[in-house]
């Protein structure tokens, strides 16, 4: 007999604190740290089709302190600027992580620092990232500016 998982929706995705703006938010929304107090169980979830062990961890959330039912009147996906916001604060969590690992190996020269960024510039090269630029920003050209404010040499072209 086959062995059936079903997967349960997190409470986030019905949470007005889903995504982070002046009056809403939490602490997983806006730093992906998790809420104090809530019930959820840990969940290791593969990145798109990259190797078996490029993973990121999350969560199932079935109760929590901060949760405010989203009775759909004011979903912010609903209207041009939610969807802007929601793809600025993603790009900028990207950006930041982009920062810190380009910071470290170009302090270190490790190759695990190396690998670390090499992974996050892979990732923001994808069609994912690109649509959330709305095709308008050259994400290759952004990270040879890094590159170039840390010391480093550009990006050839078909890294």
């Amino acid at each position: 007999m086959e062995n059936k998982q079903i997967k349960k929706a997190t409470l986030c995705w019905k949470c007005k604190n889903a995504v982070p703006i002046k009056d809403a938010g939490c602490s997983w929304s806006r730093a992906f740290q998790p809420v104090e107090g809530w019930t959820a169980e840990r969940k290791h979830t593969a990145k798109g089709n990259g190797p078996a062990d490029d993973v990121y961890e999350t969560y199932c959330v079935t109760a929590c302190p901060e949760y405010r039912k989203d009775d759909g009147g004011d979903v912010l996906c609903r209207s041009n600027e939610g969807c802007l916001r929601i793809a600025e604060h993603v790009l900028r969590l990207q950006m930041n992580k982009y920062r810190s690992v380009l910071q470290r190996y170009a302090r270190s020269r490790s190759d695990n620092d190396l690998a670390q960024l090499k992974a996050v510039e892979r990732e923001l090269f994808t069609p994912y990232y690109a649509a959330l630029t709305m095709h308008s920003v050259d994400l290759r050209q952004v990270c040879n500016e890094e590159r170039r404010r840390v010391g480093l040499p550009e990006l050839e072209e078909r890294e």
